[in-house]
């Protein structure tokens, strides 16, 4: 496949001379239950609420471009003022002031954001989409030989299937040593899982949420899933660096037909770059919200010269789901989109037309640049709130303290290992 690089992409899109940016606004939003219900309930901590944000760039000529924000809400940006938005390939900004470039270069070319992205063949206009959940149910050992949380936990993967999504990825985010689960007992919740849903119906297990697992209880359940036809392992382990290869080697052994995903938590493509040439991962999970859509092109690149897919991370508000979907439409290497299922309004409720699939797929605005607009009123709906959001699952009162030290042991065991 041929990589293409940013010097082919600044020829697609030119720079119009006489447009330059006035005002860049990076506004925080959160959005907490009015019933101060908890929106995540997995594993060691759960979230009280969600919190992200937007930023609006403007310029001279009355134009004004979107993107999504989770960090530098009090970070100085005056020195973009005067730039022109089309100078973005070359320029290191917060992800969402990338994205919002990117919008205002579409409005004035006319043209999709996929479009653009899309530099010598066709984008898709739709994107096959993956229910992302499992978010909301602990499981512990109830002390009867099953586990609390499982009916729940199949009943909303039913759910998912009768609304025509073809996959679910679920996270068994518990404190394992508090809780009584192992990864046999984990590997019962798989066999039920699968009963309940059939063998034609696509799944995916996450990492147990704050603390990785051990190569040894990777090495336990990978047989499991791999023997009932799970479709992917995401990042079980982690992402420590160059390390972990051989350890994630022997995991790819145990598990033959299961893929590996990871790398939502790189920050840049050379990052994501290592893993991708190593072969270890199977699909990298870049994300705009974080990356910005030039990054992440610059990923789905690399991704696509090695055979690897893009499947972006998409976890805070729709209009992140936007720009990740023009970006999977956009390039050779797009597998499909993260959707996510847990309890958040600002997955529906912070856009005019909110992306909303339809048995597994989004339809990808047509209109120039992203196609989003921010409804009335946004930040009186979701004022931004103050505070920490995570808190330590009342369940498991030492599980959140334990989690970031052995997350913290884990980090340190590598580093030991780098040459």
């Amino acid at each position: 496949m041929h990589t293409y690089t940013i010097d082919d992409l600044r020829q697609r899109i030119g720079r119009p001379a006489d447009l330059r940016i006035t005002e860049i606004r990076v506004v925080p939003l959160s959005y907490q239950p009015a019933d101060d219900s908890l929106v995540h309930v997995c594993g060691p901590v759960v979230l009280t609420r969600m919190d992200a944000g937007y930023v609006e760039v403007r310029t001279a000529q009355g134009i004004s471009g979107l993107g999504p924000a989770v960090a530098g809400f009090a970070a100085d940006h005056s020195h973009l003022i005067g730039s022109n938005p089309f100078d973005i390939l070359d320029m290191e900004v917060l992800a969402g002031i990338d994205v919002a470039c990117w919008d205002i270069i579409g409005q004035v070319l006319e043209t999709p954001v996929c479009d653009l992205l899309a530099v010598n063949h066709a984008a898709d206009r739709q994107v096959p989409v993956y229910a992302s959940g499992g978010v909301m149910w602990t499981y512990y050992d109830r002390g009867d030989g099953k586990a609390f949380g499982v009916e729940q936990l199949i009943e909303e993967a039913l759910d998912y299937q009768r609304q025509g999504f073809s996959l679910f990825k679920w996270r068994p985010g518990t404190d394992w040593e508090e809780a009584g689960i192992t990864a046999a007992k984990l590997g019962d919740i798989c066999r039920e899982l699968r009963d309940a849903v059939g063998p034609d119906f696509d799944l995916g297990l996450e990492k147990k949420g704050y603390d990785s697992w051990t190569l040894e209880e990777c090495l336990e359940i990978a047989p499991i899933i791999d023997e009932l036809g799970f479709l992917f392992f995401e990042q079980p382990m982690g992402d420590e660096g160059p390390a972990q290869f051989d350890d994630y080697r022997r995991l790819k052994e145990r598990m033959p037909r299961v893929m590996l995903w990871g790398g939502e938590r790189f920050r840049s493509a050379s990052q994501a770059q290592q893993w991708i040439e190593a072969g270890i991962y199977d699909a990298v999970q870049g994300d705009c919200v974080h990356l910005g859509i030039t990054e992440t092109w610059r990923l789905a690149q690399i991704a696509g010269a090695h055979g690897v897919h893009i499947v972006p991370h998409n976890w805070h508000t729709s209009l992140g789901t936007v720009c990740n979907s023009h970006l999977v439409a956009g390039v050779s290497s797009g597998h499909m989109c993260e959707f996510f299922m847990y309890p958040n309004d600002m997955r529906y409720g912070l856009l005019e037309e909110p992306p909303s699939p339809v048995n597994g797929l989004l339809t990808v605005p047509r209109t120039p640049g992203l196609g989003a607009r921010l409804i009335d009123g946004v930040e009186r709906l979701f004022p931004s709130v103050e505070g920490a959001a995570v808190m330590a699952n009342p369940l498991f009162p030492h599980a959140w303290e334990r989690a970031r030290r052995r997350e913290s042991e884990v980090a340190a065991a590598y580093a030991d290992l780098r040459p």
